[in-house]
């Protein structure tokens, strides 16, 4: 009969001596419960090591996290890129129009409204870049009738924005002049903006003036007057005949387009502003224009009229004497108006006279037109022609003469 031997409940702890474990079974009933402390292995009461993690597994539980983070970047730039090049392939750059509500749209029923997909269509996908201006690129298209056009895209870095977009859409709406661009229709759909003009094939007269164009011989001096006095014909028509009148505020040789004839036409009305119909009304507004060209008188006092447009017009005509620019840098560095005043009062014509013209121009035309540009450009705007005048009295007087001088002759 085995022994029987009861430990249960007294908190034992160690291991059991192996002696004893032999023993248990058949000759000794051993009862051990109630001792959690008490091991029965025999030999320790070592807890079983937990295994060790060896220095390869180590890293690839920091390398796998690591690497799917760098896939993840990876994918988002990836996709980031391609939309980005599916943007430039399309050709203009988008704007944001977000701050334009339904209400604030005034051409949402207009009939000449054209879509970003259409524009696309007329410019074949927008290939051929005629220019960049304040306002964005301007592309060359066709419409489907063959008929030439310029597609101006307001872009997101321009130095015009919505507002003036939409001014200028509003002005060639209700203008119609023979002297003033003629607008195909405009674009305002998503985040595209866009104007489109009748193409002017002979660029700007800035563009003649600085050699930029394919022609390689200088417009004659009756090819220039015929031009300043339809470019006043078209002012004459903004301060006269629109209702209401408008001003230009950015009348420049770079705002006068020319047609395969050589046909003056004023262009980009976005800084224009309607004023009453009043030859002595002025308005009070930011200043805003091209250096140069902009009325001192308005500079200082931030208030502007038609006789703003009238100086402004001065200038290109000074211009067109002499094609330098309106701020003469370098030696001489002053303004185009001071400059020919010195030059002339040594009484050497040939010094203010576009050297490329030579001797093929009429003096007496020439003086008339410089009087008429010292006139428009006095420093008080009440001693300055109004635009009629400048039509009326003094360019319609010497238009006669000014033809004769467009056959090379010379006086």
């Amino acid at each position: 009969m085995p022994l029987y031997r009861d430990l249960r409940g007294n908190n034992l702890n160690g291991p059991i001596p192996s002696s004893i474990l032999s023993k248990s079974g058949q000759r000794l009933l051993l009862r051990i419960e109630g001792n959690q402390n008490l091991c029965g292995n025999g030999n320790s009461c070592e807890a079983p090591r937990k295994r060790k993690i060896t220095t390869p597994v180590i890293v690839v539980i920091c390398v796998v996290p690591l690497v799917l983070l760098l896939v993840t970047i990876l994918i988002l730039y990836i996709i980031r890129r391609s939309k980005g090049s599916t943007d430039i392939s399309a050709g203009p750059e988008k704007v944001n129009l977000s701050n334009i509500g339904h209400q604030d749209n005034p051409l949402q029923l207009e009939n000449r409204q054209l879509t970003y997909m259409k524009l696309d269509k007329i410019t074949n996908n927008f290939e051929r870049v005629l220019g960049h201006g304040g306002f964005g690129t301007v592309y060359h298209g066709y419409l489907e009738d063959g008929t030439q056009v310029a597609v101006k895209m307001l872009s997101q870095s321009s130095s015009q924005g919505t507002k003036e977009f939409l001014a200028e859409v509003q002005h060639l709406l209700r203008i119609h002049h023979k002297n003033l661009v003629s607008m195909v229709g405009y674009c305002m759909e998503s985040e595209f903006m866009a104007l489109v003009y009748v193409y002017m094939s002979q660029g700007t007269l800035q563009d003649h003036f600085r050699g930029k164009t394919e022609s390689t011989c200088p417009l004659s001096w009756g090819q220039r007057l015929q031009i300043t006095i339809e470019a006043a014909e078209g002012l004459e028509y903004l301060h006269k005949a629109c209702k209401p009148p408008l001003i230009h505020r950015d009348v420049k040789t770079a705002n006068i387009l020319l047609t395969e004839k050589l046909e003056a036409k004023i262009a980009d009305f976005g800084l224009s502003k309607a004023f009453q119909n009043d030859v002595h009304s002025h308005t009070f507004t930011t200043v805003v224009g091209t250096l140069g060209y902009l009325d001192p008188q308005y500079h200082s006092t931030y208030q502007i009229s038609e006789k703003s447009d009238v100086y402004s017009f001065g200038v290109v005509l000074l211009e067109l004497i002499t094609v330098e620019p309106p701020v003469i840098t370098g030696q001489e560095n002053a303004h185009i108006v001071g400059w020919v005043r010195q030059k002339l009062a040594k009484g050497n014509i040939e010094d203010v006279v576009d050297s490329k013209m030579q001797t093929m121009y009429d003096v007496n035309s020439f003086w008339k037109v410089v009087d008429i540009a010292f006139k428009c450009t006095a420093h008080s705007s009440n001693n300055r022609p109004t635009m009629t005048d400048v039509m009326n009295q003094q360019l319609t007087c010497s238009k006669n003469v000014w033809q004769r001088a467009g056959d090379g002759m010379s006086s």
